[in-house]
């Protein structure tokens, strides 16, 4: 091999490696966009995974609630007929 071949065969080898250093580079940035990108929507879902267990949290409040009150109504109309059944007895409600 002689001189000007072996330059040759350097210079070559080296714009390979330049080549090879470049794509690893950009497919290594690339790979970090991603990953950030990745990192933003879980957190993203995180965040509405929050928002619907509040969500959940403020339903089953209201519904415990709701159901509070509904007992409450029942014994007032327990204590409603029971004082209606003492005051105007069954036969003079027909």
């Amino acid at each position: 091999m002689t001189d000007d071949e072996l330059k040759q065969l350097i210079a070559s080898n080296a714009k390979a490696i330049e080549a090879l250093t470049n794509a690893l580079t950009q497919e290594r940035e690339e790979r970090q966009k991603k990953e950030l990108a990745w990192e933003k929507d879980r957190k993203g879902v995180y965040e509405l995974l929050g928002r619907v267990a509040r969500g959940q949290s403020d339903f089953y409040a209201t519904q415990s609630d709701f159901y509070h009150r509904f007992d409450q109504i029942d014994e007032r109309q327990a204590k409603m007929t029971e004082i209606l059944n003492r005051y105007l007895p069954p036969e003079s409600l027909s």
